[in-house]
């Protein structure tokens, strides 16, 4: 652990200080010699120390200058230092091969990141990310569930997705006001819908998500209603195959879209 600095509040900052917890993360995490690895906010670097132990191919991106000053003077020429915002980042300047990424993620930033992530998930082995608890239960949730909803289907449509704990805000400096939870997020070899259906199936999938209390065929304006399954039921009670399929149907006979 680096020296204590003051967090800054606008930057979303609050650091990691319990050591039980960080040690437990850096199990799950389970860094080998060959993995590279992208930190998002290493802060005062709680699970840097132990992942440049591990690997040597090590780089973060850290919005904080004055941190970013302070890693580079506690591990030298051990990491590389960004100081950038991880959203503005081109991820495909970061490594050649495929690479991990890891980080405490705000949750003002939280939404954006993810869709970056899709974005690249073709250059990414894995993704650990420690966010807003309430957040991470919407992603990893079921259908039936009230977390049920348009992000939940919109990440699980690309990756595998998996929590494995919650973090109780003691854990932090200064403690937030919200508990945590740490998840991983693993791309999908292959996703259930083609190329050039994605776009159109999010649209789809905004619009039956947009009241979440009206049925679907409340949602969406098309003729034949009667045609379909399902359509008498609420998106959130939907598995995301039903989804794509009601979808398809819908849309090879050119009723939506």
């Amino acid at each position: 652990m680096l020296e204590k600095v003051n967090p800054k509040k606008k930057l979303g900052q609050n650091f990691l200080i319990n050591k039980f917890t960080i040690n437990k993360i850096s199990e799950i995490i389970n860094i080998s010699e060959d993995d590279l690895i992208l930190e998002v906010g290493p802060g005062q670097g709680a699970l840097t120390e132990d992942i440049i132990k591990k690997t040597k191919n090590y780089i973060g991106v850290e919005k904080d200058s004055n941190l970013c000053n302070i890693l580079k003077s506690s591990y030298g020429d051990k990491i590389t230092i960004r100081n950038e915002d991880i959203l503005e980042t081109n991820f495909k300047n970061i490594y050649k091969k495929k690479y991990r990424i890891i980080g405490n993620i705000p949750y003002n930033i939280s939404t954006k990141l993810l869709l970056k992530c899709i974005e690249n998930k073709e250059d990414i082995t894995n993704i650990h990310f420690m966010m807003q608890k309430e957040f991470v239960d919407r992603i990893v949730s079921e259908h039936g569930n009230k977390s049920y909803g348009r992000l939940t289907v919109l990440i699980q449509l690309f990756f595998i997705v998996e929590k494995y704990i919650d973090i109780d805000p003691k854990d932090f400096y200064p403690p937030p006001k919200i508990h945590s939870s740490f998840m991983s997020l693993t791309p999908r070899k292959k996703i259930l819908l083609a190329k050039d259906e994605i776009e159109d199936f999010l649209v789809f999938s905004k619009s039956i998500f947009s009241t979440r209390r009206k049925k679907i065929k409340n949602c969406i304006n098309i003729r034949s209603i009667n045609l379909y399954d399902n359509m008498d039921k609420r998106a959130e009670e939907l598995t995301i195959i039903e989804m794509i399929k009601l979808f398809r149907d819908i849309r090879n006979d050119g009723e939506f879209i």
